[in-house]
């Protein structure tokens, strides 16, 4: 570093917690250095991160309740924000599953041809009023939402020394590790009630064992606070997978009647 002219350095040094609002107060960027998202990621990611920790303050300190609870009315409030997105994307595919078998004749019938094959799924997309690519975007948007919140559930200096049940500390792993089992328990069942109504299919079933213990394993180490919240997610989310199960095997009903043709059996 060269010397100034003057022969004087000056310099400023923060010694203090990582809390938001303080070390972007500092200037300099100093915020780069708390972890809200990946490099690349950070300008989406960050202004989510941030509202959201604002919130979570917010409600811990306005309605003066424990972070505990903090966390599970956050996690019902994002789930019923989040609602109408899932369900379109769900509906979306719902109703691309109904079309499964008339594709897969389709398939078989110009399958020496695939310009015609092409010609006959867009046909048919536009005759059903479906758009192949319109469950894709609602099931993508909530994304940096829950991106976000890793992040802030992760590594916010709020929860730290915050107690909540049996959980000591919100912001480190549990010690009995109930948390992270509950979490994958439920992940289980949110993904056993969507599965009601599906084609069986090898590969979902092996997924519906595997991905929740794979999730448990893996989040046995971290904060028990992203694991309460998570757990609430699912908990949640298990009316909206009942009542697009419910949907779905109407769906199936109302294609086998059709198959079947007026008149006849099924």
């Amino acid at each position: 570093m060269p010397v100034p002219p003057s022969g004087v350095f000056a310099y400023r040094l923060y010694a203090g917690a990582l809390t938001y609002p303080r070390i972007r107060a500092v200037g300099h960027d100093f915020y780069d250095i708390n972890h809200y998202g990946w490099p690349g990621f950070r300008t989406i990611i960050r202004p989510i991160a941030v509202g959201a920790r604002w919130l979570l303050v917010s409600m811990h300190e306005g309605l003066s309740l424990a972070y505990g609870m903090v966390l599970i009315l956050f996690g019902i409030m994002i789930r019923i924000v989040l609602w109408p997105l899932n369900q379109k994307g769900m509906r979306a595919s719902i109703r691309m599953q109904a079309l499964q078998p008339e594709m897969q004749r389709l398939q078989e019938r110009y399958k020496e041809d695939p310009q015609r094959l092409q010609q006959e799924m867009m046909g048919l997309y536009k005759r059903e009023g479906v758009n192949p690519f319109s469950g894709c975007w609602p099931m993508l948007l909530p994304w940096p939402v829950l991106l976000a919140l890793f992040f802030v559930l992760s590594n916010s200096i709020e929860l730290r020394g915050q107690s909540f049940l049996w959980l000591p500390d919100l912001s480190l792993k549990d010690p009995l590790f109930i948390i992270p089992v509950l979490m994958g328990g439920s992940m289980f069942a949110v993904s056993k009630v969507g599965m009601i109504g599906v084609p069986p299919n090898p590969q979902s079933k092996m997924m519906l064992y595997f991905l929740p213990v794979m999730m448990t394993v893996l989040f046995l180490n971290f904060a028990s606070g992203l694991n309460l919240y998570y757990f609430v997610q699912n908990v949640v989310s298990v009316p909206q997978q009942w009542i697009l199960a419910k949907e779905r095997l109407k769906a199936k009903g109302a294609v086998v009647v059709s198959q079947a043709g007026p008149g006849k059996k099924k």
